[in-house]
């Protein structure tokens, strides 16, 4: 028998890096999507749980405070770091693992002062932070209690991006995700735990149970990614030498990083500001409705642009241009086929998802007005949210760490003039539940104008940079897109013009208002997802038919088994 010729070396190691990427891709995206699931549980409890007032100042702490200080890191050490650590691996371990423990004891040591100085100073920060959340001094009290139980996780939870780096450049991806998991389903248990044995609802510090739910559960993200390390630990070393290869470049590359990083700081720290004018309950509204956004696009998004990340870095060594410019339009085709539609659907379902996701307890009709308009803005910028992570790391890669950060900072200055202008010129920060709803939608859409104008503008700049793209095919993918999407948008307004008033006259044997909304939900979203499968069918979309291809095929077979 006539045996095949052997598959080319090049040829194998382009289908060993695709698999590598599909299979990190794949592995991350299901552990995301665990942990995010149990991230909606916390969310939807807490909304259920407490007030609206206190809801706006346990996330304004946990998110200006404990996990603002991870992202960023976060943000600061992946372009700088990691390159420099994979670099130091390729030649000596030794060396890239003293790299990493400069980087890491730096960290420390700034963490140390950052929590000494939030428990010794709380209120003074607070009431400078939200002075109107914390204007009555029963709220001050909870707050300062808050940032105190929720401070001392940063030690570990902040550092915990150390460990995931290394283990990324080793390109081993499960042991992170999980550990992301394990982090937010033990916040999740503790917080149960704790409402049900230590405060009731009712108590006036119940909240507390969040907090304390933070400061058992963060610590673990960094604790559980040390197993997969546990061989190479002996090489860690309790050293501040800056001489060390590597150190001086990784902090030499993070000056244009840290300016947007502040930029991006200030941008959330405006909004915080912003919505303590318009009034209570607009900040966990603009938070819950941010969390239904960032839920698909921290999963499989979040996944591609780390995996990637490595393969651009050794194809821009290699100076394949060609694989940048095939990888950017494949990346942008794919996101754009899952969340155009879905921005779509979004809009048009906002007060039903809202409803029932988070409509119980305290959490009323009114906060889901205010929360339906807040997701309904953040949704027409999801195709530019979904693309950002992963853009940025094709200039990383190239070794350009400015444009994207000025770009950045560029962006939340837009964004911060934008939320001014809407909250306090205009006037959108009365009392009342229209200007409330206005001042929402201010602030919601001064984030997707600032960062589509900023994709669109890092777009245009780096086409410069790599391979020719092939035009007519994205300009053809575009346009059937666009017809798919709006077919499936015709078809979901049309239904639910008709079928809302029928379905709230209904009363439903259990479940109340939300078995109104899933059934509305489900009426209207299960035939807009055909009609967008089915016109995505016929005008022949590759990224359907690749689906179909590997997906569809195997289920057939399955069932001709049978």
């Amino acid at each position: 028998m006539e045996q095949s010729p052997e598959t080319p070396e090049p040829q194998r190691k382009e289908r060993s890096a695709g698999r590598q990427m599909t299979v990190g891709a794949l592995v991350i995206s299901v552990f995301l999507f665990a942990g995010k699931t149990a991230g909606y549980v916390k969310d939807m409890a807490i909304a259920g749980y407490f007030s609206k007032e206190v809801n706006d100042v346990f996330y304004a702490i946990y998110n200006n405070i404990v996990t603002m200080f991870y992202s960023k890191i976060e943000k600061l050490l992946r372009p700088t770091f990691l390159p420099q650590f994979v670099k130091q691996l390729a030649s000596d371990e030794k060396t890239a693992w003293r790299l990493a423990s400069v980087v890491f004891n730096v960290q420390v040591l700034g963490l140390i002062l950052v929590v000494a100085v939030l428990e010794v100073f709380p209120a003074p920060l607070l009431r400078l932070l939200i002075p109107n959340m914390t204007a009555d001094p029963e709220m001050l009290r909870t707050a300062v209690g808050l940032l105190r139980i929720m401070a001392p996780s940063l030690l570990l939870f902040s550092p915990s991006v150390m460990p995931e780096l290394m283990l990324h450049s080793y390109k081993h991806f499960t042991a992170p995700a999980v550990s992301d998991c394990v982090m937010r389903m033990v916040l999740v248990a503790t917080l149960f735990v704790s409402v049900e044995n230590l405060w009731h609802p009712d108590h006036p510090q119940a909240v507390y149970a969040a907090a304390l739910g933070v400061l058992v559960a963060y610590p673990l993200r960094f604790i559980a990614q040390l197993p997969a390390l546990f061989g190479k630990l002996k090489n860690y070393a309790l050293s501040l030498d800056f001489s060390t290869p590597g150190v001086r470049t990784v902090f030499a590359l993070m000056p244009p990083v840290i300016v947007g990083l502040l930029f991006s700081t200030a941008r959330g720290i405006a909004d915080t500001v912003y919505s303590d004018r318009v009034g209570a309950g607009v900040y966990a509204a603009l938070n819950f409705a941010r969390r239904v956004t960032d839920a698909p696009l921290q999963i499989l998004p979040l996944a591609v642009s780390f995996v990637v990340y490595p393969f651009l870095s050794q194809w821009v060594t290699e100076g394949a241009k060609d694989k940048l410019a095939d990888a950017l339009v494949s990346m942008t085709r794919a996101m754009a086929f899952l969340f155009v539609p879905a921005a779509v659907a979004i809009m048009l379902l906002s007060d039903v998802i809202i409803a029932v996701m988070f409509e119980h307890g305290k959490f009323g009709p009114e906060s889901t007005q205010l929360a339906a308009v807040a997701l309904w803005c953040y949704a027409i910028g999801m195709m530019a949210y979904s693309v950002e992570a992963s853009i940025n790391k094709w200039y990383f890669a190239l070794e350009d760490t400015a444009t994207p950060n000025y770009m950045g900072a560029a962006a939340a200055v837009l964004h911060i003039i934008i939320g001014y202008v809407g909250v306090f010129i205009l006037g959108a920060g009365e009392a009342t539940l229209g200007r409330q709803e206005a001042g929402i939608a201010a602030i919601a859409m001064a984030l997707t104008i600032s960062k589509s104008v900023k994709v669109v503008i890092l777009y245009g700049l780096v086409l410069r940079r790599i391979g020719a793209i092939d035009w007519p095919a994205v300009w053809s993918f575009t346009i059937r897109l666009g017809v798919c999407t709006g077919l499936m948008g015709l078809v979901m307004w049309a239904i639910l013009q008709f079928a809302r008033e029928p379905i709230m006259a209904w009363t439903p044997p259990m479940g109340g208002k939300k078995a109104q909304m899933l059934a509305l939900f489900a009426i209207t979203g299960g035939p807009g997802a055909i009609a967008f499968i089915a016109a995505a069918a016929a005008l022949r979309l590759e990224e359907f038919s690749l689906v179909w291809s590997r997906v569809g095929s195997k289920v057939m077979k399955r069932f001709g088994r049978r």
